[in-house]
């Protein structure tokens, strides 16, 4: 029986690999030179002093949000690559119109792996080159801007409509954006889908890397986790 209903168990393992070894490289960079990038000192002197920690243990936080950090990107070409492994839908890789497409669905998506990603200057450059492929691409797609992790815990699928204090667009009913969850069900036909995704990571996890799954299992708090990300 396959771990999930809407891709094969080789593309889940696969694509979790590939995460879980972007991740040991995001550490093992941020370990070899901490400083590449820039420290503000007046803003680890204070800070050390307000936890009352020594530089040393503010470091090591330090470390940690870097890594953090540099492993977001990563988790957005983990769904990527999940919902490009779906029937139907296809992966565009990297620097083009779109990340998805399917095109018997007509459907385009940009993935992101949550909803403060872009800053005005990338959601107004997302905007023009999905609206340039729908003007002049394929008639009748929709595009879809995919915000994995939403900002509250709803469902969502509104007029993707950047803007800032000099440029607007207009709105357009073809170009979206939307909640991960939606998307996943959208994508899928499986309102659930995201969710069976949640539920199995742990026993592809514990394959790959050999921890100890009843921790990540029987945890009620990763449930509550992903209930306040997503409306149950």
């Amino acid at each position: 029986m396959a771990i999930l209903p809407y891709i094969s168990d080789s593309d889940l393992i696969t694509h979790t690999s590939k995460l879980v070894d972007a991740a040991k490289r995001g550490e093992k960079k941020v370990y070899a030179n901490p400083y590449n990038n820039v420290i503000d000192p007046f803003s680890a002197l204070v800070d050390a002093a307000r936890q009352n920690i020594s530089l040393e243990e503010w470091m090591k936080q330090e470390q940690a949000r870097q890594i953090q950090k540099s492993f977001q990107n990563a988790i957005g070409e983990f769904h990527q690559q999940i919902l490009g492994s779906i029937g139907g839908w296809n992966n565009a890789g990297a620097g083009g119109s779109y990340d998805v497409i399917n095109n018997e669905m007509k459907i385009i998506a940009e993935v992101k792996n949550k909803y403060n990603t872009m800053n005005s200057s990338s959601a107004l450059n997302a905007y023009d080159k999905m609206a340039h492929w729908l003007d002049y691409g394929k008639s009748g797609y929709r595009a879809f801007i995919v915000e994995i992790v939403p900002e509250k815990p709803l469902p969502y699928s509104v007029p993707f409509t950047p803007s800032d204090r000099k440029v607007k667009r207009q709105t357009r009913e073809n170009l979206r954006r939307i909640d991960g969850r939606s998307f996943y069900a959208l994508a899928t036909g499986i309102p659930q889908a995201i969710d069976l995704l949640y539920k199995a990571l742990p026993d592809v996890l514990d394959e790959l890397l050999n921890t100890s799954e009843e921790k990540l299992t029987r945890s009620v708090a990763f449930d509550e986790l992903f209930s306040r990300v997503y409306l149950q």
